[in-house]
């Protein structure tokens, strides 16, 4: 019976094992697919003119040695830069800041393109470029860092300012990634600055909710930052923020939306752009670079003698708004009046069918404009006008046709409603296309409207073939959807949306359902057409500005392409859709579904795979806690874990997490197996070189030094205030790791001594029952080490995820260990629990108790499971990035009750 036990025992921890394993494997999966599919990087490198310069501009002496590591340079090229030399500044400044180990280099794009527009241009100003160097420290991660370089930068806006002899009184900023952070903390957290010295932030895939939270001084900055905010707003800063898109793997477009800022986009959909960019491309894209010089351009006033930014936010963020938001014209800021009066003699053609295009291929030449009329009938309640080459600016009009010219009803003039446009990219790329969207019911507003009206000029027609293609029709005729079920049991029995399309359509909308972040789209030509046709859908999110997706379509190359929906906040009735731009010549067969289940899996872990790290703590500590308890006491913890993982929607997390832990903990036993030697070799070696003493000596003092704890603790500890915590954590966990090569050691040696002691007894046949008893008890012995070892192994496991934290700060301390022995700007709550749970460590108090102490084991169990349960819930927080900072303190907590517990035993 015990044998069968056994069996079925080991028979469900194997399938339960390759279960985990499964899901890890599709984790992986889905990993690679996040960090490989996205868009080819279609992007033109930006190059400069001239040699880059960067002139050094030395602050007070106090600041300068303050902090020694920084430093503030001025950019030029040519002849320029001899000006600079001389500090002789008279434009509009602008100061870029690097984002996390950012290089001040970074600027030139930005800058180059900038200095050579002023010049072609030969505008009556210019832009002088600052930029300034942060020593490349882990500003992402690291809270003492980020404030250092907040109080720098609010000192270099000072020091700029004042370069100019003439009364200059504000400042642009761009900032790049962490940079677009400091650009803002600069204006609102530092006395030095206030917020009204800038006109402009632009931050740069700039991570407004950061991923990763690992101090609580990095989480008070967010926190402090995002109180005082308010201030920039009603300083009347104009905030931009600029997302690279789905090529940005690290920061998503969620994470760069600022609920403060005027405009909020990402690059693909930014007017004359179209590309996602990656987190460094983004600086030196040249189409996104000539659109955020161009806005900068068009937000001057050089009315007056000396030319500012417009002092208006509303004047600003118009100009910047048509270049980065909403562009319907050319590559200057275009100011569209309300009413247009129409040109007298025009040719007036109304055609009363709901779909047709017009076109001027094989028509005569044009001396006067056309327009053309589309009746407002009432019955369709929607319109869309889609046309190529047409570059006239002022085209899209609704009127009275209140005048009879001939034998046709014209109208005098229009009420403009070119603003309402877009220019749509295109995939050959010597073509403007230009369309609308039009809702009828709200052109009701404009009293006795008959018409809608596309005027044509002669200019545009001289040099290209003008196509206007017209869609008139009813909006809930055209919507597929909404995609995606309610479960996987629902998708199974849901069959995929297929709509048929006809000739003269032009306009579809695909409508998105809960539980759905990507989908498959193929469009499949039906009727006989041919390239050069192609077919558009785009990828519209409510939570961010205008399309965030464009996939082409071409007779050729129809599909299937997958479309994923960015990171969603959690906002109920808020879905995603699709808008499908079709060639009118054309029938499609329009399939839409459910992208498979890798494609998923690669979106949960764009958007969650941070919380492997809080569930993999919890879980750890839910192991621990059922290996104090009895058998018949693990049930209700794991059936009260399941259900809090489900009830929470941790499930995934938690199964992955499991996996992770098992691959981790086999691949932990084959180190401390393979190596323990190693290991130690490379503990006496540092002794060595530390002490000056010989490997043998240093073997020696090793040896003593396990013997002896209490020694050990103070050499650990004594690190804290010469170096910092982190650094003696980290250091803690090596000794943990060569406490366990020994642990294995002394096992291997036991298991030697009995085998010996049962093969070459010499009176093995002759053995008394005393013998007998000995020998039971040295199995119940190596049971009990087992035992001893995997918990052992379960703590080092702990530790490794406890000293996570630890990495930035050492990183931080390693980069500036020429300037400072000791980090003084280590967070304190952090510090805190390293010195407790190094002491913890090297004392040897991390002990699980045998359960032969029922009372005590309980409530040592019920402590553990708690604080397990704690920690699995800060996954399911509305930020759970920034509960990630309480993982060490809790585990001090957890750790000191397992030390207090094994003190008092």
């Amino acid at each position: 019976m015990n044998e069968m036990c056994r069996i079925r025992s080991i028979f469900i921890y194997t399938v339960c094992f390759l279960l985990l394993m499964l899901f890890l494997l599709f984790y992986i999966l889905g990993a690679a697919r996040y960090v490989t599919d996205f868009e080819e990087n279609t992007c033109d490198m930006t190059y400069m003119f001239e040699y880059p310069q960067y002139v050094r501009i030395s602050l007070d002496n106090e600041i300068e040695q303050r902090y020694p590591r920084y430093g503030l340079y001025a950019y030029g090229e040519g002849f320029v830069t001899e000006k600079l030399r001389r500090m002789f500044f008279s434009g509009i400044p602008v100061l870029f800041i690097p984002g996390n180990v950012g290089s001040h280099e970074q600027v030139r794009s930005l800058a180059s393109v900038s200095l050579r527009k002023s010049l072609n241009d030969r505008t009556p100003f210019h832009f002088d470029y600052f930029t300034v160097s942060l020593g490349k420290d882990y500003s992402a991660l690291y809270g003492g860092v980020l404030m250092d370089e907040t109080t720098y930068v609010s000192h270099c806006i000072r020091k700029i300012l004042s370069l100019y002899k003439t009364n200059v009184e504000s400042i642009v900023l761009i900032g790049h990634s962490m940079g677009g952070i400091i650009a803002k903390g600069s204006l609102v957290m530092t006395p030095n600055v206030n917020a009204s010295v800038a006109s402009i932030i632009f931050t740069l895939a700039t991570p407004h909710i950061p991923t990763l939270v690992l101090d609580h001084t990095f989480a008070s900055y967010y926190h402090n930052l995002e109180d005082r905010l308010s201030a920039i707003k009603d300083a009347g800063t104009s905030v931009i923020s600029i997302g690279g898109g789905p090529r940005d793997i690290l920061i998503t477009p969620t994470q760069t939306l600022d609920t403060t800022a005027n405009i909020n986009v990402i690059s693909n959909t930014v007017p004359a752009v179209w590309k996602s960019t990656d987190h460094l491309s983004i600086l030196w894209c040249k189409q996104l670079v000539f659109s955020v010089v161009r806005s900068l351009f068009d937000c001057v006033s050089y009315a007056q003698r000396q030319a500012r930014i417009f002092p208006k936010s509303e004047e600003r963020i118009r100009a910047l708004s048509y270049h980065l938001n909403h562009r319907a014209s050319g590559k200057k800021f275009y100011s569209y009046k309300e009413k247009i009066q129409f040109e007298f003699g025009g040719e007036w053609i109304e055609n009363i069918q709901r779909n047709y295009a017009w076109s001027n291929e094989n028509l005569s030449k044009r001396t006067s404009p056309v327009y053309l009329m589309i009746r407002l009938n009432g019955q369709p309640d929607h319109l869309t006008i889609d046309t190529t080459n047409l570059e006239t600016k002022d085209w899209l009009f609704v009127c009275s046709a209140s005048s009879v010219q001939g034998q046709s009803r014209v109208c005098n003039w229009g009420w403009n409603l070119t603003n309402r446009t877009r220019i749509m990219p295109d995939p050959l790329k010597h073509r403007l296309r230009k369309t609308v969207d039009l809702d009828l019911q709200d052109l009701l507003k404009y009293s006795g409207v008959t018409h809608v009206v596309v005027r044509i000029l002669p200019d545009s027609l001289e040099d290209h073939v003008v196509t206007v293609n017209v869609d008139l029709y009813s909006y809930d005729a055209r919507v597929i959807g909404p995609i995606g079920g309610n479960g996987l049991l629902k998708d199974l029995l849901t069959k995929p949306k297929v709509r048929r399309s006809d000739l003269g359509h032009v306009r579809y909308y695909v409508l998105f359902g809960e539980f759905i972040n990507t989908v498959t789209v193929e469009l499949k030509v039906r009727s006989e057409c041919t390239d050069p046709k192609h077919a558009m859908v785009e990828l519209q999110e409510p939570w961010s500005v205008g399309v965030s997706q464009i996939q082409f379509f071409t007779v050729v190359d129809n599909g299937p392409k997958t479309m994923k929906v960015q990171t969603r906040p959690r906002q109920p009735d808020v879905f995603p859709s699709l808008r499908l731009t079709l060639d009118p010549a054309c029938s499609y067969m329009i399939d839409i579904k459910k992208a498979g289940i890798i494609d998923r899996i690669s979106c949960i872990v764009r958007d969650r795979w941070h919380l492997l790290y809080t569930t993999a703590v919890a879980l750890l500590l839910l192991i621990l806690s059922t290996r104090i308890t009895h058998g018949h006491e693990r049930t209700p913890i794991l059936v009260i874990t399941i259900c809090l993982s489900f009830c929470y929607e941790l499930t995934f997390e938690c199964l992955v997490a499991s996996a992770i832990l098992c691959v981790f903990t086999i691949g932990l036993c084959c180190s401390v197996v393979l190596l323990g030697s190693l290991a130690h070799s490379i503990a006496v070696r540092f002794l060595a070189r530390a002490i000056a003493f010989s490997t043998t000596w240093s073997d020696w003092l090793l040896g003593g030094l396990n013997q002896l704890p209490f020694i050990t603790a103070l050499l650990v500890l004594s690190l804290i205030p010469a170096t910092c915590g982190a650094l003696a954590m980290i250091v803690s966990v090596f000794l943990y790791f060569l406490n366990l090569t020994r642990m294995y050691e002394d096992y291997l040696e036991e298991l030697l001594m009995g085998s010996l002691r049962q093969h070459f007894s010499w009176m093995a046949r002759f053995r008394s029952t005393k013998n007998n008893n000995e020998e039971r008890h040295d199995n119940d012995d190596n049971e009990d080490t087992k035992q001893k070892i995997f918990n052992h192994l379960l703590f080092f496991l702990l530790w490794c995820l406890t000293a996570i934290p630890a990495v930035p700060s050492a990183l931080v301390w390693a980069r500036n260990f020429s300037y400072d022995m000791r980090l003084s700007n280590e967070d304190p709550l952090l510090l805190q629990s390293w010195i407790l749970l190094v002491t913890y460590s090297t004392m040897g108090w991390v002990q699980i108790p045998s359960n032969d102490r029922k009372i005590r084991s309980q409530i040592l169990s019920s402590i553990l499971c708690f604080l397990g349960w704690v920690v699995l819930l800060m996954g399911a927080t509305p930020r759970p990035s920034f509960c990630q900072y309480y993982v060490p303190p809790v585990m001090a907590l957890a750790i000191g009750t397992v030390a207090l517990n094994f003190i008092f035993l």
